[in-house]
Formats: structure tokens, sequence, C-alpha cells
């Protein structure tokens, strides 16, 4: 077909709907009626009535975001387990001096059966640095790209900006638009504003009617599944048997012919419909999931940590207010937490026990992680230690126990916040609130609404506050999360948002060391390199590490489907079966069996 149909017809959506059921549970409890033994249920993926399927909206609903590869796909998928990038639309990559070449997999076609080649990702990209695009931003490390034959495209670099961290990532998380669908669109809509505005075509207001088109009748794509239906209950992708891809696996088709994302009013419901067997796959938080263990519900280890970690919780402190602005008093505090006390109460164990810095001392990350450097720089839970620190740094105690700054004056009540809710986060917060009180600092938690404290957080209108300066994992992982931490390009004072570096750290060392890491090819510089920066921070404490959390809680039911992935069983990541490397997974569950 030439283009997609882009506008939904109502009586036929709802008539689809009324086939294949409004996605609420029947009296046995399954989610649906679709064939169990063809249909795969994923909870913890979409939260809310999806609003838009299109691949550029600044918050399209799963499966169109940038991390689920089963309907669009990039050229490349991350993998957590090796640190690698996987082929998907691409099968290899050449930096050289200032351009990134990328060659395509000749074979890869859209759902109409014509072939998906350079065209299709060159206007792909071109849309996002053409319009404020979900990824508009990341266009600033590349100038320019370019067809060099019919499946190769060409980057040119931004020489200022020189980062094949950063170009490898966005060419793991960009989807490929046909241009076919697309581009009729585009046009449509520049018409359109060249109208209203009376022959100007400004691109905010372009792209604010391309941002607008949801996508949902019949989209084009290349990817193993298809959108099928959905409602305000759940979203349903139908395989697609003729998948180009298929090539990649010898043939075979991905297992399930079906895959349901319920939309459950609670974290809670989506874990009970997961011991149930009412869900096969879950990122969701789950309290004691050993408990679940009888039920038929595993995870990656079968036993402690159970997941793979990937992330660090921190707790942040607004550095251009007093006291925190005194590194003395980060490094005092930061002995007075107990550490291991939030990992075991906080997260469940679901974690191992914390070290210093900001590298993850296993999986890909190891390689930079120096145990003599931690033991040297780092801190840990030491009470004693906190008030040494804070003695020696001129800090006097009250007669009621409270803290009296170097300067004579009380220190001020403060507040630890963290989304009401987020009951990990509310534990560790308690914990943290218990250790500083300990030492003098007067500390109370508070729990507010997730949009006040995320405005707050942006605009630096925090005291102490819980957050994850990275909450992904990707190929340019440390090093994006000692950028996010400790790079102070965005600077701005409190009042102004920021959305790295939202504790407002600046050091210039941090900095010339940030930028000129992922411009290294050697792996012996590239150590060297992480371990100073890991050294300043652990020296500076811009953010305080209170424990590792995965990227992903991966937990899956064993009632209808089996062959999960495991780490007794590594042929795929723990990824969820949908997002980076992880997709390959579809292709070797079982269903129950077979």
């Amino acid at each position: 077909m030439d283009k997609i149909k882009y506008i939904a017809t109502l009586p036929f959506v709802c008539a689809v709907l009324l086939v294949v059921g409004c996605g609420t549970a029947n009296r046995s409890g399954e989610i649906t009626d679709f064939p169990r033994d063809k249909t795969l249920i994923m909870a913890g993926f979409v939260w809310s009535p999806p609003t838009s399927f299109n691949p550029l909206n600044e918050d399209p609903t799963c499966p169109m975001t940038g991390d689920c590869f089963l309907v669009y796909e990039p050229m490349f998928g991350y993998n957590m387990l090796t640190g690698e990038m996987e082929g998907i639309l691409g099968t290899s990559y050449l930096f050289s001096k200032d351009t990134l070449i990328v060659q395509l997999n000749e074979r890869a076609a859209w759902h109409d059966g014509s072939m998906l080649t350079s065209e299709d990702v060159v206007y792909t990209f071109g849309l996002h640095k053409k319009y404020n695009t979900n990824l508009h931003s990341d266009c600033d490390y590349f100038d320019d790209i370019k067809a060099c034959g019919p499946h190769c495209v060409k980057f040119l670099l931004n020489t200022k900006k020189l980062n094949p961290l950063i170009m490898q990532e966005i060419i793991g998380t960009a989807l490929i638009i046909p241009k076919k669908a697309f581009y009729p669109l585009e046009q449509r809509c520049i018409a359109e504003v060249k109208t209203e505005k009376k022959g100007k075509a400004d691109p905010d207001d372009i792209f604010e009617k391309i941002n607008a088109f949801k996508n949902d009748s019949m989209p084009l794509s290349s990817g193993p599944y298809s959108l099928y239906t959905y409602s305000d209950q759940k979203i349903v992708v139908k395989r697609f048997d003729s998948y180009w891809g298929n090539v990649l696996h010898g043939g075979a088709m991905p297992k399930p012919e079906y895959i349901i994302f319920p939309i459950f009013k609670s974290n809670e419901a989506g874990n009970v419909a997961l011991s149930q067997g009412n869900v096969d796959l879950s990122v969701n938080f789950v309290p004691q999931i050993y408990n679940r263990f009888k039920k038929g519900v595993g995870t990656w280890y079968k036993d402690k940590p159970y997941f793979v970690p990937g992330t660090i919780a921190c707790m942040l402190m607004e550095l251009t207010k007093k006291p925190f602005s005194d590194v003395h008093f980060r490094q005092a505090v930061a002995h007075a937490v107990n550490y291991e006390q939030i990992r075991k109460l906080s997260i469940y164990g679901y974690a191992p026990p914390l070290k210093p810095g900001l590298i993850i001392p296993f999986g890909p990350e190891k390689k930079y992680y120096n145990d003599s450097d931690a033991v040297r720089y780092g801190v840990s839970y030491d009470p004693g230690k906190a008030r040494e620190i804070l003695k020696a740094a001129g800090y006097k105690w009250g007669d009621d126990s409270l803290l009296i700054g170097p300067d004579g004056n009380k220190l001020e009540t403060v507040y630890a916040t963290c989304p009401n809710g987020w009951t990990d986060w509310e534990s560790a917060a308690r914990i943290l609130v218990t250790g500083l009180r300990a030492v003098g600092v007067d500390v109370h938690e508070k729990f507010v609404e997730e949009a006040i404290w995320w405005k707050d957080l942006l605009n630096g209108n925090f005291d102490i506050t819980m957050y994850q300066t990275l909450d992904y994992e990707s190929i340019a992982t440390p090093w994006e999360r000692f950028y996010k931490t400790m790079g102070s390009f965005e600077w701005a004072p409190p009042g102004e948002v920021m959305y790295i570096d939202v504790q407002r750290y600046k050091n210039p060392v941090a900095d010339s060391l940030l930028l000129l890491l992922p411009t290294l090819k050697d792996e012996k510089s590239i150590s060297e390199v992480y371990r100073s920066l890991n050294i300043k921070f652990m020296q500076d404490l811009p953010v305080v590490p209170l424990m590792y959390r995965p990227w992903f809680f991966y937990e899956f039911s064993k009632k209808h489907w089996s062959n999960f992935p495991t780490a007794d069983n590594p042929y795929s990541p723990p990824q969820c079966l949908i997002v980076g490397a992880g997709i390959k997974g579809l292709w070797n569950i079982n269903p129950l069996g077979k």
C-alpha cells in the first residue's frame, strides 16, 4: 500500500473491541479470552489508557516506545549481559574520525512487502533533527545523515560534540519508520499550517500536527508484531507471520501469536495476576517475590538477589544550599546511612551489597571498578566516623543533640522527599532519616505526589530527595551515569529547570574527564579515566548511592509458558522479551507441554 490511514474509524475500532473483549477478567480470573497457548500476557509496561501509538510522540504508548522492538525496530539492540550491540535492522557499524557508517540488513522489509532501505533511515533521523521529537536533543551529536547505497547510511558527526557512546545508544533506540507512510502525513501537516498561518510554516506548528497523529489504524511497520487492537483495559499486538527477521531465527516465527499488555489499576493487582498465572511476565516491583516461587513464579536467579543489578538509587542533596554545599557534611552523612538495612528491608535483598562509587561492580561495568580505590576513598555505614568528620569540620551539637554549623548557627530543619506510594523509596528514605537524625541532622521524611516531586526535583526545590540519575542501561553506561550525575554542562541556579545534574554539582575537572572519555579508543585509557572519575565522585559525593536496583524486575509465571531465559539458561538477557537484544527470547519460550 502507498500510505497508511491516519484517521481511525471509530465504528470499526468499537466493533473489533466487541469481538476481542474489553480486557477485564472472566470468572476464572483469566484476563483474556485469547487462546492461552498462543498468548503471552505482560504486566507493568502500561499504566494508563493509551493516547498515541505514534513513535515520534514525546510519550508514545508501549509498544511504540524506544525500548520496545515489537512493532517498529531500531538498527541495533543492547545486550545487558554482554554489554554489546546486536544487529536488528543493522548488521554492522564503523566509526571513523568524524563519521559513523551503518550497514543495513538487505532483507529488512515492511509488512506490505516493500523493502526497508537507507531512504527510510535517513528520513527517520531527518524528522528527529528537524522537529522537536522525543529524540530531537540527541540529534545534536551529528550534523547530517546521508544514504551511501540502498542499504548503508553515513552519519556526519558533530566534531564539537564527538561522542561515539551516545551515537551507539541512538542507533540502538531510534525506531525506524516508513517514509512512504509518514512523508505524506508530514506534507499534509505542512500544507495545513501554511493555510492556517498564511504561508508561514513554523516547525513547532508542523510537529504539533504530526504529534497529534495517533497512528492507531493499521500502522505500517517492520517488526515481528503489529498493532491488533486496544482499549482502556489492554493493548494487543498480533504476530506478523511473514516477518522478515524470521530468517535470523532459522525461519521460525515467535512462539506467541498474541501479546497482551493489560492495564491494571494497581501494582498489587498485577502481582496477584502473576501469582495466579494470569500474567506470564511482569516488570512490577513484587515484595517478597520468594514467597511466590511455590506458585510457579520465577526470576533470573533462583536465589538472592533474584535480579541483575543495573541502576543505582541515590540520596540527592541540593548542593547550592548549606550545609549540603559542604563536602565534609556530605561525607559525614554518607557514613550515617545504614546501607545494608536499606538493601534488606527496602528492596527485600533484591540486590548485592552496595560498594562505594558510581560504577556497578558487576556485569559489563565490572572491568572499570577498582576495589583498592573503593577501600581508600569510599564510605560505609559508620556513625562514629560521621561524628568525627563533622567535629573536625567545625560542627558542634546543641543541648538537644542537633547540629550547630561552623558559623555558630543551628542547622535548619530539612526534609527528605520522594514520591508518595513508591514503597521501596519511602522505606529507604525512612532509614536514611533515622541515620541522619542519629548524628544530629534535624531531618524528616516527606512523601509528596509524583508530579509535585518531579517539578521540585528539576527546579532544585528540595533539601534531600531520592532519585536515580540514570534508570536504564545502555552501551553508554557507566559514562552516561557519570554524565547525568556530575556533568555541569546545563547548570542553572535553583528555580530554573535542569534535566541532568539536578542536585547542581559543578567541577571543571569532572567536566573535562566526561568530555574526554567518549573520544578514547584504547581500553587502558578508558579504564584510567573511569578510575579518575570514580575517585572524584567518591571524594566529592555529589550524590550518595543507597542501593542497587535492577533495570527490570524480571519475573515470569510457568503456568502457561516455559523456557524463559534465566541465569541457568541465559540464551537471552533478562530484558523482558521485548527490550533490546532480549527480544530473541520470543522465539525460544514454549507453550506449556509443547
